[in-house]
């Protein structure tokens, strides 16, 4: 019963890590997040070679079979590309929510400390470890993703802002 209980303590975790670490960053007040994620930054520029890499596994291929949270920028209801506001707003929501899959594997390693409430904390440690690994590991696709679709996006951004210019 014990070992049921922690379970379900885990799985509450992960639920509330995934939904809560979203809920946080997106509560930042706005100043803090267009500091926070803006693509001119150098954490979220993207290179070539990471696109040949991502071309290379498929991404472009699978990446709209992955699910979704955000209905704001729903993949099924997009604007074509023409507004400028809407590709910079697009463009900022790709690096938050890169940002967010990311803490989200890396605090999921909290997780850890539940073995701490079983007798057999060895065996807990490494099941949880291995939760911990594969819900690391499942959130970077997803990263993948944002860096990907924000490299296109910046592209037509350019082309569109020099098509304002002339």
């Amino acid at each position: 019963m014990k070992d049921l209980l922690i379970t379900l303590l885990n799985t509450a975790f992960w639920v509330g890590l995934h939904f809560g670490t979203a809920g946080v960053f997106c509560a930042l007040p706005q100043d803090v997040q267009t500091r926070w994620f803006d693509p001119n930054r150098r954490f979220f520029t993207v290179s070539d070679w990471e696109m040949r890499v991502f071309r290379k596994i498929g991404l472009p291929k699978w990446k709209d079979r992955l699910p979704q949270f955000n209905p704001e920028f729903d993949k099924r209801h997009l604007k074509s590309g023409r507004d400028t506001a809407y590709l910079d707003r697009f463009l900022f929501i790709t690096c938050r929510a890169e940002v967010i899959h990311y803490v989200i594997g890396v605090l999921g390693w909290v997780s850890l400390t539940f073995c701490l409430l079983s007798a057999d904390r060895t065996a807990w440690l490494i099941r949880y470890a291995v939760i911990a690994l594969a819900i690391q590991l499942a959130n970077l696709p997803f990263a993948w993703i944002q860096r990907y679709n924000r490299k296109r996006l910046l592209s037509v951004r350019k082309r569109l802002s020099l098509r304002i210019e002339i």
